[in-house]
């Protein structure tokens, strides 16, 4: 299902201490940076794994910066999602409460600076694609036409996770589980997401300064509480469906949602793979069951799309596939 997508742009300037201290520590680790991803013949792969949260306290700061997303014109929608900014700090600051440039969040945040994707190291989970947009625009206009109550819907390569965290907070679904490559992207892009839609959700005298606004973490374990009524998976697609454990009809996916996630060839059978045998198949009365996919038509250099997907989709003649839904570049 074809969405036309590019990378949304960010659209604040950081205020001028976080970017000095930000930029600093980009320069300091730079190295690192071209040694993940320029090494001759590496071909990274971080095994599919289900995450588990028992606590927060390594995952949320004691506040965070929140802005709003206006998404849809044919009703007044917003949602909310941590700004990149806030995200970056957080991880700058770790970095020098650890003193030391090897840990995995530093890693993410200096390939997200000068790469948009680093293929088996970095998906791209830091930023908010345009293509998540559209599937938001999609699924408002066409709320109808789908059942979301008392369904378990799963959003692959989530990162922001702004359709699935549309679906969880006003469609009454009976669980939405959310899978990204990168469990940074999960701890510090998904999980606050969820929350600031959810329990830390600003109210309506929030005081938004120049579209941001900050948002106090309480210490309250209804937050576990909240989280874990999702499940959270990591890694690789390759092996995902073992992970998830979907040994039954009843317990697979009646709905399956992903953005942005078809732009290399190389991923394309894996991900139809996890699709193929984690979304329920119709059994007596015939049910219509559906996956969401938005994508560009062509990725120039990297051989993913549309038109190859549809393809590989059509070869194995188990679904049908149809463009439901196209925006035009402007």
């Amino acid at each position: 299902m074809s969405f036309r997508f590019n990378f949304s742009s960010e659209g604040h300037e950081l205020p001028k201490n976080e970017e000095s201290t930000i930029q600093g520590f980009l320069d300091d680790n730079l190295n690192e940076s071209l040694r993940i991803d320029k090494h001759p013949g590496f071909k990274p792969s971080i095994p599919p794994n289900e995450l588990i949260l028992n606590n927060l306290s390594d995952i949320l700061p004691p506040n965070l910066i929140v802005e709003r997303i206006f998404f849809s014109t044919y009703e007044q929608s917003i949602l909310y999602k941590r700004h990149l900014s806030d995200v970056k700090f957080q991880i700058a600051q770790e970095d020098e409460l650890l003193e030391t440039s090897e840990n995995e969040n530093t890693k993410i945040l200096i390939l997200s600076t000068d790469n948009d994707v680093v293929q088996g190291v970095y998906e791209g989970g830091l930023k908010t694609w345009e293509g998540a947009f559209d599937l938001l625009e999609f699924l408002a206009k066409n709320t109808n036409n789908f059942e979301f109550e008392g369904k378990k819907i799963l959003e692959l390569g989530c990162g922001s996770s702004l359709p699935g965290i549309y679906i969880l907070t006003t469609k009454s679904p009976l669980r939405v589980d959310f899978q990204d490559y990168n469990e940074q992207v999960i701890k510090l892009v998904t999980i606050p997401n969820i929350l600031l839609n959810t329990l830390l959700c600003p109210n309506n005298e929030q005081e938004f300064s120049n579209g941001t606004a900050e948002i106090y973490v309480s210490e309250d374990a209804n937050l576990l509480d909240q989280l874990k009524k999702s499940r959270f998976f990591i890694g690789d697609w390759s092996g995902l469906t073992d992970i998830m454990n979907l040994k039954s009809e009843q317990e697979k996916y009646d709905l399956i949602l992903t953005s942005e996630t078809i732009y290399n060839a190389d991923s394309i059978p894996k991900l139809y793979d996890v699709i193929k045998h984690s979304l329920r198949r119709p059994s007596g009365i015939a049910v219509r069951k559906n996956r969401l996919i938005a994508a560009k038509s062509i990725y120039f250099g990297v051989g993913g799309g549309v038109f190859p997907f549809r393809q590989f989709v059509e070869q194995d003649k188990v679904f049908e596939i149809k463009i439901v839904y196209t925006v035009e570049a402007h």
